[in-house]
This record gives C-alpha cells, structure tokens and sequence, in this order.
C-alpha cells in the first residue's frame, strides 16, 4: 500500500509513456482481467489520465526553454489584437480570471 501512495522521484525517473500507462490500465494487476474496477481504470486513463498527462507535458515543454515561452506568449499578445481572440480575452478569459482569484484568494 505505502508503494502505491508514494510518488516516483520526480527529478531523476523519466515518467510513463501514455503507452505504458494505457497498458497499465489494460493489464496491471491491481484488479481482475474484467469487470467495473478494470473498466473504471480504463475509462479514468483515457479520461483524466492521458489528456491532462498530455497537457502537463505540453506545458513544461513550453517552460523549458526562454525562447519558446517568449515566442508563445508574443503570439498570444499579438493575436489580442485581433478581434475574435480581443473579444474572447475581454469577455471570457478577464472574467474567469477574476472569478478565480476572487475565490481562491
């Protein structure tokens, strides 16, 4: 069990491949072949596990490096300038922003 809640040192493991985390889901050993806890871990892998492992990656790819956070976030500024991506930050990403401050702090 202590195995199970313990987390991989996060420095020096390379993390699981979204391969090898489907195939974690598919065949480990933490239920029967079949069933709903197999069927619940399948669902939560393709779910919850894959796309926000995905968009962790994504994100720390872009933090790795200056020059690509510097170019994303110059794109971003000047995609505000136009009138749909304008519109959008105004009305929806400002709002949300404060929502969320506003709540958490």
């Amino acid at each position: 069990m202590r195995r199970y809640w313990t987390l991989p040192p996060l420095l020096t493991d390379q993390p699981p491949t979204i391969d090898q985390m489907t195939e974690y889901a598919r065949r480990a050993s933490y239920t029967s072949k079949t069933g709903v806890r197999r069927a619940c871990g399948v669902t939560w892998c393709y779910l919850a596990a894959i796309p926000n492992t995905v968009a962790a990656r994504v994100w720390s790819a872009l933090w790795e490096r200056p020059g690509r956070i510097a170019l994303i976030l110059a794109v971003v500024k000047l995609l505000s300038f136009t009138q749909p991506v304008g519109w959008t930050v105004d009305h929806l990403l400002v709002p949300a922003t404060r929502a969320a401050l506003w709540l958490f702090l």
